[in-house]
Order: C-alpha cells, then structure tokens, then sequence
C-alpha cells in the first residue's frame, strides 16, 4: 500500500518535486538522464580538445555530478573544455595526463599541476612499493603539509620513517636513522 502511494505521487504532477527530492536525498549517487548524458559529451570534449593532456580512463571515473557542476560553473565564466577539465583536475588530478612531453604551453610546468589534499595523497601511498608489502604492518601516526609534499610519518614495530609524497609526482620512504626504504612515481 505505501509502494502503491509513492507511485500514484511520483506519476501525479508532482513529479518534479518528488524528483528533487530524491536527488537531493542521494546528490552523489542519483543524476537525471539529462546530467549523465552531458556529463559524457564533457568527458568527450575535454579528451576531443587536448588528447596529450587529458585522461579519458580517469575521466570516466569522475562521478557525473561532479562533471555536470564543473560544466556549469565554467559555463557561466563562459569556459571551454580545458576550463572544465581544469576545474575537475582541482578534486581529481589524475585526469591529467603526468607523461606529456615539453610544449610551448605553460599547462606542463610542475608548478601548474593540482596539489593533492591530505586524502588524494594518502590514496597515493600504495604507488610504494615498500607501503603495499607492509601495509598490515604500517601504522601511519601524523600527517604534515610541505611546501610541494605531504610527509606520513608511520611506525611499523619498533621501527619509525617517514613517506613523502610530492606533488610532483614522486613517492619515497626513509627510515628514522636515514635509510631509504624504497621510492617510486605516482603521477
């Protein structure tokens, strides 16, 4: 009986109530059909206007909601794709492409790519070799923002070290009495 109600309410010309209602009960989930499909040619303009740059494998893991309110915001500054994708690459740096080669353009500078925030390098650490091997063992005890790095200082049993993950791409980890325990590339 209240399946049936929910029903006759979201076939009744309330439906765009009830619409906004469940999006805005599950934003990060549900898009409408029309979000999802202008999502997807974003996904395809932003390759289409910079394929050396931009990463459709990763692009297509950015959910729609977040492509759709990227969309929007460099629409009304009167953006192109590479705005979008700008915007994007602030939460998901990960659709830029870190292999590109030297270019005229500015885009390729380390110094212009997103800087990770705590979370987006914490999710960096297994690019290390030494971290995935001793991941069960590794108890990470204070996290610290450089200038161009984050600095996860860990213990694993008596022993102490710290991670460093760098915005440029780098990962390496060194022991507390100096020794590297093993470096890697992220980006």
């Amino acid at each position: 009986m209240k399946q049936a109600g929910q029903l006759s309410s979201t076939s009744s010309s309330s439906s765009s109530t009830a619409t906004s209602s469940s999006s805005s009960s599950t934003t990060t989930k549900t898009v409408s059909a029309a979000d999802k499909k202008e999502a997807e040619q974003m996904r395809t303009n932003i390759v289409q206007s910079d394929p050396d740059s931009w990463d459709s494998a990763a692009l297509a893991q950015v959910p729609d909601s977040v492509i759709v309110a990227a969309t929007k915001k460099s629409n009304d500054m009167g953006g192109d794709p590479g705005t979008t994708a700008n915007m994007i690459a602030e939460q998901y740096p990960n659709i830029k492409k870190g292999n590109s080669t030297n270019s005229d353009t500015d885009s390729t500078d380390v110094g212009d790519k997103p800087y990770l925030n705590a979370d987006e390098a914490k999710q960096q650490l297994s690019s290390l070799d030494y971290y995935r091997k001793n991941r069960s063992e590794i108890e990470i005890t204070s996290t610290t923002k450089g200038t161009d790095d984050w600095k996860f200082n860990f213990t694993k049993g008596n022993m102490t070290g710290t991670i460093y993950v760098e915005n440029t791409g780098l990962i390496s980890a060194t022991s507390s009495d100096g020794k590297e325990l093993g470096s890697g590339i992220w980006r």
